[in-house]
């Protein structure tokens, strides 16, 4: 297999960031072998590193942030960014995942993690030839909540809908969901 075909294969995949266990599965080789296509495509500058076993085709850091830990999506102040709802650029790309929280500051890349009982409220978006998850906007808000952010006070919400997903957060007995919980009564007086 040509490095030409093995980059259009994983360009075509739909997915821009890649595992040596999804290369292996992807091109039909063993590990091994992936593991030196993937050193070869960062040597011809056709992919990059952003973690040690993972390549990626890739520079959009909202793709980046969706594909480099699964399950994730983006949310809070980076989905608002991604809506059009709010105008400035976050200073992290803002994720939210089942999974251990992790910092990833030299790539701006911040992920914290919740229950999957509240991991829900997103949906694919296409971007740049793959795709991200990224929160709806009542219910980035209400992560933001959660994690103990002040949301910003002019962005427009359907007011049943965030109802509907605050529900979700009172299924866990917790000061975080319960903080979501009195901000929603909050919001509706």
């Amino acid at each position: 297999m040509h490095l030409h075909e093995i980059r259009e294969a994983l360009e075509s995949s739909g997915r821009l960031v890649f595992d040596v266990k999804q290369l292996s599965i992807l091109l039909g080789v063993p590990r091994s072998h992936a593991k030196v296509y993937a050193a070869r495509l960062v040597s011809k500058n056709w992919a990059w590193r952003p973690r040690r076993g993972i390549i990626a085709l890739t520079e959009d850091e909202f793709v980046l942030a969706t594909q480099l830990v699964e399950p994730s999506y983006i949310s809070m102040h980076s989905a608002l960014y991604l809506h059009g709802i709010l105008d400035q650029v976050p200073a992290f790309i803002e994720c939210v995942t089942t999974r251990q929280s992790l910092n990833l500051r030299e790539i701006g890349i911040c992920y914290r993690r919740i229950s999957p009982v509240i991991f829900f409220g997103y949906s694919r978006l296409d971007r740049q030839k793959s795709y991200v998850h990224v929160a709806a906007p009542e219910k980035a808000v209400l992560d933001m909540v959660y994690f103990g952010y002040q949301p910003p006070n002019d962005v427009e919400l359907d007011l049943n809908m965030l109802r509907r997903m605050a529900d979700r957060f009172s299924l866990l007995d917790s000061p975080r969901a319960r903080r979501v919980a009195r901000w929603v009564r909050k919001l509706a007086d």
